[in-house]
Formats: structure tokens, sequence, C-alpha cells
């Protein structure tokens, strides 16, 4: 079949979307040719949202999301309204770009894939905190109408299936829950996965966001660790905590791209070597780190919040802890599991085994054949 891939980024490249663009990409490849939809901002129109961004944080000291302005979506369903009159496609997938399909005007059969609604990300993500008024009410407007718009939608979670349904009054029989799998172009042979306990409690914080990724939870969990007599060390990596921190059981690496051979080669050592994924995160739509975790046999402690509990599962891949818990709570769980290295062990698998069945990009990849086949046929 022939499929188009709309975007407001490009995804060929790996760091749009964090990298899930260019994966669902690659997976759309296998199933047909692939027509990419993808539209630079005009200097005219950016320099419109621009003043508008400026007058807001100016005048009313809020800030503004121009991706969910009217202009901004109407421009680009337009845009891609004409362009599949010219290059016309049998199914068009759209990734997390609700502006290119909410006024667009076509018979082609959409697949919508995303993370959220508009509507979650309301004071739930920092970016999209204290957002003018007009600027929330004609985001959920056009964000609903794109869901309304798509013939079928392939959402990364339950958390975010449930708004659909109760907040844009979407038909539950035309969404699938479709969990992202891991962004590595390489995954290691289960015969490369330590599944015993070693002796040093090895403890991976991975994220970009210090704040929003609960890094000082994860940074009282490792002492606490410490006090109750484990040998623990902790990895931070993607970003730097705001204070100096002088520990030789931490180690901080601000930053590792891992499309590059030699930084995805000392991540590889790092994983290999993790005994869990420590991340006490406070807002999280999906959770790609989680499919990569599971990926190296990783149990994930973390958070219950978001989209989360579709990636990890309780007893299965690790822990979701309640929003509320503090560090001591991580420290106990994480504690409990180091002690006991039957559980441990069977939990390392079973993170495996989850993802083998779950949360890799085949299984997407499948998922999404199966819904371009039914929608064609129809």
């Amino acid at each position: 079949m022939k499929i188009g891939f709309a975007a407001r980024y490009n995804p060929e490249d790996k760091k749009t979307w964090s990298g899930i663009s260019y994966y669902t990409l690659q997976q759309l490849k296998k199933y047909g040719e692939v027509e990419i939809f993808q539209y630079k901002l005009p200097k005219l129109l950016q320099e419109w949202l621009t003043t508008q961004k400026s007058i807001n944080r100016r005048w009313f000291q809020k800030h503004t999301s121009v991706e969910f302005l009217t202009s901004y979506a109407n421009y680009f369903s337009k845009k891609l309204t004409r362009e599949l009159k010219k290059r016309p496609v049998d199914v068009l997938f759209v990734s997390a770009s609700s502006q290119m399909i909410a006024y667009v005007e076509t018979d082609i059969p959409v697949i919508y894939m995303t993370d959220a609604t508009f509507q979650q990300l309301q004071g739930y993500y920092p970016g999209f905190s204290n957002l003018a008024r007009y600027n929330v009410r004609k985001g959920i407007e056009l964000d609903k109408k794109a869901f309304q718009k798509a013939s079928h939608c392939m959402l990364a979670s339950d958390w975010n299936k449930i708004s659909a349904v109760n907040d844009y009054g979407i038909n539950s029989g035309k969404i699938s829950v479709a969990p992202c799998g891991a962004n590595l172009d390489r995954i290691p042979n289960a015969e490369e996965i330590n599944f015993k306990r070693n002796g040093i409690c090895n403890l991976l914080f991975l994220g970009v966001d210090w704040e929003r990724k609960g890094g000082d939870i994860a940074l009282e969990t490792y002492r606490k660790l410490k006090q109750d007599g484990i040998n623990a060390h902790l990895h931070i990596i993607g970003c730097v905590p705001p204070y100096e921190i002088k520990d030789s059981g931490i180690t901080v690496i601000p930053y590792l791209d891992k499309n590059k051979d030699e930084d995805f080669r000392q991540l590889h050592q790092i994983f290999l070597q993790t005994d869990c994924l420590l991340l006490p995160t406070r807002a999280e739509c999906a959770g790609i780190v989680f499919s990569e975790a599971s990926a190296y046999g990783i149990p994930s402690i973390t958070t219950d919040t978001g989209g989360v509990s579709t990636y990890v599962k309780d007893g299965i891949n690790g822990f979701a802890l309640p929003h509320s818990a503090a560090a001591g709570s991580y420290a106990e769980k994480i504690g409990q599991l180091f002690f006991d290295q039957h559980a441990f062990r069977n939990l390392k698998q079973s993170a495996r085994k989850y993802y083998e069945e779950k949360l890799n990009w085949d299984h997407w990849g499948y998922q999404f054949q199966k819904i371009a086949g039914q929608l064609i046929r129809l």
C-alpha cells in the first residue's frame, strides 16, 4: 500500500519527538511505499505567531503554545489538503500533529498517533502551563477536531485513550492503544543480559529534565539506600543536578547522544550493568525509556502518573508507586528487590519478556498494518 506520513517536523531526523517519528517511519516502510508530508513554517506566519507570544508575555504574563492556535493549524491543514490531491495515498498516518488534520479536507483514511490530548497537557507539563485563555480554548477545539477527523487513533497509552473518550467524546471503537517501542538501533540479545544481581546496586536516572523527572527524589532514594547499608551506585545521565554533588557513588554524565556510535556504546554498557531504572517522574505522557529499560531486562521503579502504567506493570517489569510516594518508599521497594535475589532475577526476566511481547516497535508496526488494512478494505 501507499502510505502518507504527515508531521510538523522531519520524521527522518532521529531527534524529532525523541526519535518516535523516526522509528514509526521505519515501521511504515516495511508495509509499503511512504510519502512524507512535512512543511516549514512560512516567515510571515512565524512573525505573526511571534508577535502573539510577545503580547501575551508582556501584557498578560501568559505563555503561548503557537502550534495550538487556529492560524497555525489552518495553514498546515490547507497545505496538506492541497498536497494530498497532488500526491494521493491509500492511507495517511499523522504523527502527533493535530494541526495537520484539524481542518484537512480529504476522503483518504487517516490514522492519528499521539501520546496526549491537548486538554490533558494543561497544567501537567510545565510548557503547557499558564497559557492564555483563548490559546487553551482554541487548542482544545482544534485538537478535538483532529481526533474526530481521524479514521482511527493509535494512542500511546490507556491514559491518553481515557481522555480522548471522556474529554473529546471519541468512540472507543476507533481507538487502539499501541505502546511505543525502544528507540534503539541495536537491541541486546537475551544472552548478553546478566539476569543476576551484582554486589553493587546499580541505579540509573535517565532524563533531560531534572525537576520533572523527579531528580531530587531519586537522589534522596540513593542516600536512603546507603543509610540502610546497601552498596549503591547512581548514574545520572541526560542532565546536570542544579547543585554540586560530591559523592564517589554518583556519576553524572550530562549528555549522551545514542545516535553516535561512541555514545551509544557507553550507554549500552551502562544499561548492561544497571539493576534498576530509578525515575520518580512527576509528569510523563508515555516514557520511551521504560521500553528501553525493559529491552535490557531492567526493572523500572517509577511513578504511576500519566501514561506510565501502560509501560510499567507492577511485578512484571517494575513498579509504579503513587505520585505521593516519598524517597523512603522508593528505597524500600528497591531494597526488597536487592535482598531477594530470586524475585529480582524473575523481575528482570519478565521485564525482558514484556519488551519482547509488547514494548517493541515491531509489535507497534503489526498493529499499524492491521488497522491500515482494515481501513483500506472499507
